[in-house]
């Protein structure tokens, strides 16, 4: 024991004049046991199925709970609408299981676990769950759900995360994803004035890697075990679900949007867009 610490212990359980201090008097004879977590809070924790509170309501009574003003995003060949169980429950779960097989740990879905991950997105102000609306087979009275882009972390000022975009794979090389990103971009840059938007896709989901870099998101690297590991009972095998939680990051910042992003966007949105009715 040291000068230093042996003045202090002399001192430390005495007021300036002389008196013994409580505080003093506690360093000295060390901590007394702390009483039973159980007597000190209030734990109603119970092991209960899923409160399917929100499976009915309505559009105009569902409750987005999003840290932004969000009205619906559209081009003339798509919108981007607040995902809604009550209207898009049924488009979601008839999205092929496959689709969900790059999506990480998300898929996929009964409508119980459906539902449960739904309302956990909505439940955090800072996530967005978007259904995409085919329009041209909206106006040919068919089904127009085409998939669901969800933002993530999304800040008052700074950043976003795309966490999720599951477009129906009957619109691979079509218009649709196109569309759908340069509304959401827009909106995040133009309306929003955020300064950073980042894009995630396991790294053996090669497709989505080389759509984010046509759309301008930019290699920041790969983040390892990203979001934790799988449970065993889920989707990949071997080398693949080793590999499931890798995570090839990209992003584009509001300077790239401003400078290069938009026009990209606003090129590729020239192209002729696909006669969608005639998809399976």
């Amino acid at each position: 024991m040291d000068c230093h610490t042996q003045s202090l212990q002399s001192n430390i359980g005495q007021h300036t004049d002389g008196r013994e201090s409580n505080a003093g008097r506690r360093y000295l004879e060390g901590p007394k046991e702390r009483p039973k977590t159980s007597d000190r809070v209030l734990n109603l924790y119970e092991d209960k199925e899923y409160d399917r509170t929100f499976d009915n309501k309505p559009m105009h009574l569902y409750d987005i709970n999003f840290i932004h003003p969000f009205q619906f995003l559209e081009t003339d060949q798509v919108r981007l609408e607040p995902f809604v169980p009550a209207k898009h429950i049924e488009g979601f779960l008839a999205l092929p299981d496959s689709s969900w097989n790059v999506m990480g740990d998300l898929g996929p879905y009964n409508r119980q676990t459906a539902l449960e991950d739904i309302e956990a997105f909505r439940s955090d102000p800072q996530c967005l769950l978007l259904a995409i609306m085919d329009k041209q087979r909206e106006n040919a009275g068919m089904d127009a759900f085409a998939g669901v882009y969800g933002l993530i972390e999304v800040s008052e000022y700074m950043d976003a995360v795309f966490g999720v975009i599951n477009v129906h794979p009957r619109y691979q090389r079509t218009h649709v994803n196109t569309h759908c990103m340069s509304l959401v971009l827009s909106y995040l840059f133009d309306t929003l004035r955020l300064i950073r938007v980042q894009y995630d896709a396991v790294i053996f989901n090669v497709q989505s890697i080389k759509s984010a870099g046509r759309f301008g998101f930019k290699e920041e690297g790969i983040a390892r075990n990203y979001n934790g590991l799988v449970p065993a009972s889920k989707k990949r095998k071997g080398e693949e679900k080793r590999q499931s939680q890798d995570m090839w990051l990209g992003s584009m910042t509001d300077y790239e949007w401003e400078t290069e992003g938009r026009n990209t966007l606003k090129e590729m949105l020239k192209r002729m867009p696909v006669d969608t009715t005639s998809l399976e």
